[in-house]
């Protein structure tokens, strides 16, 4: 092996690294985006009808805001930090022509007053600090619908069983 291909490998790393490090944005959730069958069966579970608002917070590149938009025709948004994973989402707006906006910001600080439906894929320690920030916004009615992992301190509304992975869909209702 020459001092080529040695920097080749570092560089390589090092990219990796970094690549890491911006998607997985301050809370630590990596981009790790669910396949098209569970984005399609948390829509269904979530029964949104048109002109509802729906906000997925930690988005990714927008599958479920654009799909919510696309099949449901509701008013849907995102909000996404990591700025390399907020830029394939703007790309997938583009080509998608979606008019739902996704939003490079902590979603600690979206406002879910208006929420229908919130959409979440985050980890454990993660849904744990949203719990009170639901409870205070959330208007009667709306569903928090996550992928894998529960909602503390809520009352589960219904439980589905992902088909073909390992994994849950739980629904809650304020």
């Amino acid at each position: 092996m020459n001092l080529i291909d040695i920097v080749a490998i570092l560089g390589v790393f090092l990219l990796l690294a970094l690549f890491y490090f911006f998607t997985a944005g301050f809370f630590r959730s990596p981009f790790i985006p669910s396949n098209r069958k569970t984005i399609e069966k948390m829509l269904r579970v979530a029964k949104i009808k048109k002109g509802e608002r729906v906000i997925d917070l930690g988005c990714g590149d927008g599958r479920i805001v654009f799909l919510a938009e696309k099949k449901f025709h509701a008013k849907a948004e995102g909000y996404e930090i990591s700025i390399f994973v907020w830029l394939l989402a703007q790309i997938n707006r583009f080509f998608k022509c979606a008019k739902s906006k996704i939003y490079r910001r902590n979603f600690f600080e979206a406002d879910l007053r208006r929420a229908d439906v919130v959409f979440c894929y985050l980890l454990p320690e993660v849904m744990k600090k949203l719990s009170p920030k639901f409870k205070r916004e959330l208007k009667h009615g709306a569903r928090v619908v996550s992928a894998s992992f529960s909602l503390p301190n809520f009352k589960l509304h219904k439980k589905h069983e992902r088909e073909g992975k390992a994994g849950t869909i739980f629904v809650y209702k304020k």
